[in-house]
């Protein structure tokens, strides 16, 4: 989650695009400390980052899954952002990290 929070951040700086909107820019970098904020939750273990985790990881998701028909030689980068993401879900969903989000 650290990992995909902070590739983020400078994201749309080092996209290659000729002229990024500054709307762009800025909602991808309160998506990076939006997520950089749900890891130390996690790591914090707590109850609030669970849903924080699931949403952030959806929008990654989202962002990520045109780029697996759309780009002609990002397939490979496309598909880690779409299977890194499903897997922090999966991990995060789990009966014993949920135990861990919810014991006292």
């Amino acid at each position: 989650m650290v990992l995909i929070s902070l590739s983020n951040l400078p994201g749309p700086l080092l996209s290659g695009a000729e002229e990024v909107p500054a709307v762009i820019i800025y909602v991808v970098i309160v998506h990076g400390i939006v997520g950089l904020i749900a890891a130390v939750g996690l790591w914090m273990l707590k109850k609030w980052s669970f849903w924080l985790t699931i949403v952030i990881s959806v929008l990654d998701i989202l962002s990520s899954t045109p780029g697996l028909v759309l780009a002609p030689n990002g397939t490979l980068l496309a598909a880690a952002g779409v299977i890194v993401p499903v897997f922090i879900i999966v991990m995060v969903v789990l009966p014993t990290s949920r135990r861990a989000l919810t014991a006292p």
